[in-house]
């Protein structure tokens, strides 16, 4: 049986905050190191915090080579854990949505995202999309992902609008990937987040609950568990960004099986959304066969 203990961290990144975004990610790591996790995967652009502001957008550097490698990198030694965080890339002229993968031994890889959202322009796509009826986003010519190995478990990261991609899971099951990571990002709007004075009246509570609903079953995760045997952890990025988006924050851990190890919902409520975090160890091999 080949298990992994995976920890997902939900955390409340914010523009122009480095120092601040970096030390969540440490303070998350120090929990999954007590908790004896192998893996630690937090959202998309969890050390930029998300979107295409110019403040996001110069916080790029080239792989391995700026100050956000340098404190993932720190913060994987101390710890002991492989560390999976967001941020920008730079390549060349090109500045790319990333997700680092940082190990112990202060190695890391990088998975680029596929498919760009038009609240991520200008930042560039890794590959050459093709048209979309909509305008919105295209399927990706070819695909390109980052293949990496943890105690035996074959890994791959598909960030957020990856999730799309047509055959996704078709294309990683071929590639023999036993457990996908989807770190996400995306906010939404003030209109769809209460506060908790809301709850003390009928409308916003029903309001709330509807929300509340919408996150506690991913549907689409457990039955791509189970129909393609592969494992997912996934986490999306919680609160306002003081700017724009409002992130709801929730994240789970789902085996073979379709089973939930590790979960928390997202928080709806402005007035309560702080970072999250869980932990759970998975059997890769617990399949329905």
């Amino acid at each position: 049986m080949r298990k992994i203990k995976i920890a997902i961290a939900s955390t409340t990144s914010l523009p122009e905050r480095l120092d601040h975004n970096l030390a969540q990610i440490k303070e998350m790591a120090a929990k999954a190191a007590a908790d004896g996790a192998d893996i630690l995967l937090t959202p998309e652009l969890s050390a930029t915090g998300y979107g295409s502001y110019p403040e996001i957008i110069a916080a790029a550097e080239v792989a391995g080579q700026g100050n956000i490698y340098h404190s993932l990198a720190d913060t994987a030694e101390k710890s002991g854990v492989i560390i999976l965080a967001g941020f920008v890339e730079k390549n060349g002229d090109a500045r790319h949505i990333a997700h680092y993968i940082v190990y112990p031994d202060r190695s890391f890889r990088v998975q680029r995202k596929h498919r760009i959202t038009s609240s991520e322009r200008p930042l560039n796509p890794s590959v050459e999309l093709s048209p979309d009826a909509n305008g919105e986003l295209g399927q990706p010519l070819e695909l390109r992902f980052e293949i990496f190995e943890v105690k035996g478990v074959k890994c791959a990261i598909s960030i957020c609008a990856d999730a799309g991609i047509e055959g996704l899971y078709e294309h990683l099951t071929g590639l023999g990937v036993d457990l996908v990571f989807g770190p996400t990002g995306a906010g939404g709007v003030r209109e769809d987040r209460v506060v908790s004075a809301d709850l003390k009246t009928e409308s916003g509570l029903n309001k709330y609950l509807d929300l509340l609903e919408s996150v506690f079953f991913s549907r689409s995760g457990v039955e791509n568990c189970i129909r393609y045997r592969i494992a997912l952890a996934a986490v999306n990025m919680c609160g306002y960004d003081g700017k724009k988006h409002y992130h709801l924050g929730h994240g789970m851990i789902i085996n073979p099986m379709g089973e939930v190890r590790g979960f928390f919902h997202g928080l709806p409520n402005l007035d309560r959304q702080r970072p999250m975090y869980a932990a759970a160890e998975i059997d890769v091999d617990e399949r329905l066969d």
